[in-house]
């Protein structure tokens, strides 16, 4: 079940055991954060975000192997927490989500797990815009990978 849906039904999905090798536990906090600020970052445009592209990446987030085992209430908490702080004061917000982001430095898996997250929310609606390549660039120098690993 997407995460959107989950929003609306709280009820844990049914998950097959195999579809994840490794345990949120095993990721921990740092990755969750890094990964649902990222995608906060690139639903951020001049100050607002468009609701379906928030849902969009509300569907993607629950799908994604590892943080759609995560708490709902956790991971809905914490995009609306980096949107609002998007919202409110872009710059300022901006800066929050890279803080958030570089919770992942030091793990280079997960790290780049962060980036590849990233550029599937970037092209969610089919092509990667200058504005979501700024974005990840940034986050790749936060969390000390070379773009060109990503094709950036």
């Amino acid at each position: 079940m997407a995460f959107s849906n989950r929003l609306v039904s709280p009820a844990a999905p049914h998950r097959d055991s195999t579809a994840a090798p490794a345990a949120p536990e095993a990721w921990g906090e740092s990755f969750r954060d890094a990964a649902v600020a990222l995608c906060a970052a690139l639903s951020a445009l001049d100050g607002r975000i468009d609701p379906a592209a928030r849902m969009r990446v509300a569907q993607m987030v629950g799908a994604h192997e590892v943080l759609g085992r995560l708490s709902t209430d956790e991971l809905r908490n914490l995009f609306e927490d980096n949107c609002a702080r998007l919202i409110m004061d872009p710059a300022f917000g901006h800066a929050y989500a890279m803080a958030q982001i570089a919770k992942a430095t030091g793990r280079p898996d997960q790290a780049r797990a962060v980036i590849r997250i990233g550029q599937t929310v970037g092209r969610i609606d089919g092509i990667l815009d200058a504005h979501a390549v700024t974005v990840i660039r940034e986050a790749c120098q936060v969390l000390h990978l070379d773009p060109h690993e990503f094709g950036l």
